[in-house]
């Protein structure tokens, strides 16, 4: 990333301006005066306000996102729950399948068994 050279523009916005203020508050340069200038440079100022607030709302609407996220998991697992526990239902039914479950029918228990006389794979090939 490139080193910047100079502070970024509304910060030297805010230096000219009080530079100018402090040391030549009458005078006027290329064709303005301090305040046409501070009337020509007030939207980048308002605009980096917007942004500032932009970002509270931003953080405080992802906060809010999680936990209505959070509790939206919440109410899905107790869903589910209810569901497995339910004898019309239960964890065999296609209700459980199109929830997104697999149901007890069709899981396979993950035990693999090896012949004998096949060769071992470590990983190391």
């Amino acid at each position: 990333m490139k080193k910047r050279k100079y502070p970024p523009t509304a910060e030297r916005v805010g230096i000219f301006q009080a530079a100018w203020r402090e040391i030549a508050t009458e005078a006027s340069f290329a064709g303005m005066t301090l305040a046409e200038f501070e009337t020509q440079t007030a939207p980048l100022a308002t605009s980096m306000q917007r942004l500032r607030t932009l970002e509270v709302q931003t953080a405080a609407e992802l906060k809010a996102r999680d936990e209505a996220d959070a509790a939206a998991r919440e109410t899905m697992r107790i869903v589910a729950n209810a569901v497995r526990g339910d004898p019309a239902y239960g964890e065999d039914s296609q209700l459980y399948r199109a929830m997104g479950f697999v149901p007890l029918s069709e899981r396979q228990s993950g035990l693999t068994r090896r012949s004998p006389d096949a060769p071992a794979t470590d990983g190391a090939a």
